[in-house]
């Protein structure tokens, strides 16, 4: 039985109840009985704030269940060109080398201004404690504060190989801390994002799993500090799923950077379309605004809009 539902069957719930000082201590309710659509497009917008609010060090206050299972958005962007059939909640080839998939986690802790690669649109991922029950658990394997470069590692969360004591895995390496890593990166000579640890955060360790990836928000939080790194986003990688999995998969919403001509929402729109016809149920998901903060001090904020929806509800 999974994490998940191990919570959820304590609980008797569909929603975690993050037993945290917070002012929302409970999720909204995310599932219903229309096979079609767990969420409206506005409950969307509603837990994206909640998640992105929830400055959690951990959830239920047990380090064994870290705060990625309960706050903040754990989200893919994507790249799909004219013509190009790949569905895009798919793995990529690389990653079905490695073992490894590519996200980004924000939350109001944990800012960066700019997407991977600059790029404008991309899906949403369900919190594992909040998913609504037929979608399967994803498992996060680590964490690193600013992007990993994990395409010149050794594997997603290993050694890069010239830098192989610093870049190890942050448990391996001596760095415990967000103090510990944030002094390694400011006193490294050069090649930061190849010399940086990333914070094992998977369940063979057999550790708990809350406190360094607590670690890794922190530290990122002190590099958002920085205007050369706000720019910049953290990354965190999760076990490469099978392919095809559009039934079960926790996708939550498809977005896109609002602003300008909203060049990413075409897109966005065509990856909705394709997971609502490739789904059995023609499961419909959102396509949701995200405006990232400008500045350190700003907030990222999210939007539903009717007319964005090329499917509608």
């Amino acid at each position: 039985m999974s994490v998940k539902h191990i919570v959820q069957a304590l609980l008797i719930a569909i929603v975690l109840g993050c037993t945290q000082v917070d002012t929302q201590s409970t999720l909204p309710r995310i599932a219903s009985n229309n096979p079609h659509a767990a969420m409206t497009g506005p409950q969307v917008v509603e837990l994206l704030n909640t998640l992105y609010n929830r400055q959690f060090p951990n959830c239920d206050k047990n380090n064994n269940r870290p705060a990625f299972l309960c706050s903040g958005i754990i989200f893919r962007v994507t790249d799909k060109n004219p013509g190009d059939t790949h569905h895009v909640w798919n793995p990529s080839p690389t990653s079905v080398r490695n073992g490894g998939v590519s996200f980004s986690y924000l939350r109001a802790d944990s800012k960066f201004g700019r997407l991977a690669w600059g790029k404008g649109n991309g899906f949403m991922l369900y919190p594992i404690f909040g998913a609504p029950w037929d979608k399967v658990d994803l498992d996060v394997l680590c964490s690193f504060p600013i992007d990993g470069w994990t395409w010149n590692r050794t594997s997603p969360c290993g050694p890069y190989p010239s830098f192989p004591a610093t870049s190890q895995r942050c448990q391996s390496a001596g760095v415990a801390t967000a103090e510990q890593w944030k002094k390694v990166w400011d006193t490294s000579p050069d090649s930061h994002h190849l010399r940086q640890c990333g914070f094992d955060v998977s369940e063979p360790t057999g550790k708990p799993a809350g406190v360094p990836f607590y670690q890794s928000v922190r530290a990122r939080g002190m590099l958002s500090q920085m205007p050369a790194h706000f720019s910049e986003q953290n990354e965190i990688v999760i076990k490469t799923w099978p392919q095809n999995l559009q039934d079960t998969f926790p996708l939550m919403a498809f977005f896109f950077i609002a602003g300008g001509t909203n060049a990413g929402l075409a897109e966005a729109q065509g990856n909705q379309k394709d997971f609502y016809d490739s789904t059995t149920a023609r499961i419909w998901v959102p396509v949701i605004r995200l405006f990232p903060p400008s500045t350190p001090a700003g907030e990222a904020t999210f939007q539903y809009v009717d007319s964005d929806q090329l499917v509608k509800p």
